[in-house]
């Protein structure tokens, strides 16, 4: 694996860039929450192939800049200032005397708060592990950092609910609570767009509520995933399973109509499926059909796209840049 800097980043930030403070585990046993989120490809191919792939700087900024929000909400509770700034929030004294963070042991009246501790549970052959961000009386917080279309279009709300399950299967004590709260920190969010469209986040930090598994379905859950990496490491790579197009964020093809097929700057209409198309082709008696298909946005960010014969394959129909 080789470091790139193509973006010329300066110095100063090139070294936190490629700081890497994540509490690793190299127990083949042992898998973590996020880990056992990724399609099952992703993972059986990162268990079973090692993969060289360059690592250039500028695709580590959206990974550490979540790490620095994290370490930022857990420096300011862990500060002796906490009480004062409680009290400037207009909590009243005494409540802000009654909390305390991450106890070994709580007192009747305490107002426990819990940050960034990891817990390891055996499951059959495995240790799952995971690192809840933030849990207050009860209720677990999730803190992302993305992009307002992650939001618009929900398409990690299953993935948050998993996670956000996992953690409560691990702290069943610390996390009581049936709901979890996702707290968006958006990273292109424009005040514009907000006032000019009622669907986009109004602010540029926002909160979701989204209820959780069951411990005993997530225990299920846990199972028949674990269940399949064994079972998929021992064939061939020819017989892994390959990413849904939910896994790789790929939407449905477009087919555009082009009346005048010398001027395909813009459609004369799009539709979702090629029969309409040539429908409204054969109605005009003039013009062409363009399939543009959808794109396959996540395997950009996937550690194993360069052994996956999918991802090859995909760069081949133009759908994977």
């Amino acid at each position: 694996m080789a470091i790139t800097n193509n973006g010329d980043i300066p110095l100063s930030l090139a070294l936190w860039l490629l700081h890497d403070d994540y509490d690793h585990n190299s127990d083949p046993n042992t898998i973590s929450a996020t880990s056992l989120l990724k399609p099952l490809r992703a993972i059986v191919l990162g268990r079973t192939i090692p993969s060289s792939k360059d690592i250039d700087l500028m695709d580590l900024v959206p990974s550490r800049m979540g790490t620095a929000i994290h370490t930022a909400v857990e420096n300011a509770w862990g500060s002796g200032i906490v009480y004062d700034s409680l009290r400037k929030l207009g909590y009243s004294d005494e409540i802000a005397k009654k909390v305390i963070i991450n106890p070994k042991v709580l007192v009747a009246g305490d107002l426990p708060i819990y940050m960034e501790n990891r817990r390891v549970k055996p499951l059959g052959k495995w240790n799952v592990s995971g690192k809840y961000d933030f849990v207050i009386d009860g209720v677990l917080e999730d803190f992302k950092s993305t992009s307002t279309w992650a939001y618009i279009f929900q398409s990690n709300v299953t993935k948050y609910i998993e996670q956000g399950s996992i953690y409560k299967w691990l702290n069943p004590d610390i996390i009581t609570e049936d709901y979890m709260n996702i707290t968006y920190i958006f990273t292109d969010w424009s005040a514009t767009k907000a006032k000019q469209d009622a669907s986009y986040p109004q602010y540029r930090i926002q909160v979701q509520k989204l209820t959780l598994m069951t411990v005993e379905e997530t225990e299920k859950f846990l199972q028949n995933k674990l269940s399949q990496i064994e079972k998929y490491e021992l064939l061939p790579v020819a017989d892994l399973p390959l990413c849904t197009k939910e896994e790789l964020w790929q939407r449905d093809s477009v087919w555009k109509y082009y009346k005048d097929p010398t001027k395909t700057t813009r459609s004369t209409k799009n539709f979702d499926n090629a029969s309409a198309a040539y429908a409204r082709l054969s109605a005009d008696g003039v013009g062409s059909v363009i399939e543009v298909s959808g794109e396959a946005k996540k395997c950009v960010y996937c550690e194993v796209r360069n052994v996956c014969t999918q991802a090859e394959q995909l760069e081949l129909e133009g759908v994977l840049k």
